[in-house]
């Protein structure tokens, strides 16, 4: 396979041609340019999904990409309540980079999931630059393919010490007084649920995915007997209006 660079000078003059373009990919070609320029031809929503799919795996770092491919997915799936969280996130992460209030402006980060499983001797250097190599190489092509889920595929770590290394990266948040982004997050800051229950959802929430039983945060809530629906649907409505509070400072 061959990695084209962005933008492609090979497609400079066939972008708007499908023909060449396919022939491109068929080549042996792992082109992001490519795939954008066909997700923009193509009119069946299911193909116009593929490409935008295979654009964001090339490109794993742009949230825009992902951005359109979650919304194309919800076009052909409207169903997708995944597709439907993982673009709620997204666009949850791209309003607060827009809040300039002091509480949130020029904040230190929390470190990546990446960083605290190196320092938690859980992987080593190599194993993550491969698992990384891995996600910009394209190999991982469903919805799950943040990092940690390319470990646990891989082998390299278990559930429980995904849901540790979860955890130690929410509560660096907290003390770095960094807005809830999740709704996990929301609970334990209010005191609705324990770092530890927490921990104890996300092992399972984690378990149950890789069985394919995708169940939402509330829904284990529920399931382990933590919080009732209705303390757990009070605290969605509390968490939106929280955030849509700090935006309006």
């Amino acid at each position: 396979m061959k990695v084209c660079p962005y933008p492609c000078p090979i497609i400079a003059r066939d972008r708007n041609d499908i023909t060449a373009l396919r022939q491109h990919l068929l080549e042996g070609h792992q082109c992001l340019d490519t795939w954008l320029s066909l997700s923009r031809l193509v009119d069946d929503p299911r193909q116009r999904r593929d490409c935008l799919e295979r654009a964001a795996v090339l490109a794993p770092e742009d949230q825009k990409i992902r951005e359109e491919w979650l919304k194309a997915v919800l076009v052909v799936e409207p169903d997708n309540t995944s597709a439907e969280s993982l673009l709620r996130e997204i666009e949850t992460l791209r309003l607060l980079s827009d809040v300039k209030t002091n509480y949130f402006h020029e904040q230190p980060r929390a470190r990546l999931l990446g960083d605290i499983l190196l320092d938690m001797q859980v992987i080593t250097p190599s194993e993550l630059q491969e698992v990384l190599k891995m996600q910009s190489d394209g190999m991982a092509i469903i919805t799950d393919r943040r990092l940690g889920q390319i470990l646990l595929r891989q082998k390299l770590i278990t559930p429980s010490k995904l849901a540790r290394a979860l955890i130690i990266q929410q509560q660096e948040r907290s003390s770095l007084r960094i807005a809830p982004q999740v709704l996990g997050e929301y609970l334990v800051e209010q005191q609705l649920i324990t770092p530890e229950q927490l921990e104890k959802v996300l092992i399972e929430q984690i378990r149950l995915d890789q069985k394919g039983q995708r169940l939402s945060l509330g829904q284990i809530l529920i399931r382990l007997r933590i919080l009732p629906p209705k303390v757990i649907e009070k605290a969605v409505t509390d968490h939106q209006r929280a955030f849509w509070a700090k935006l309006d400072k």
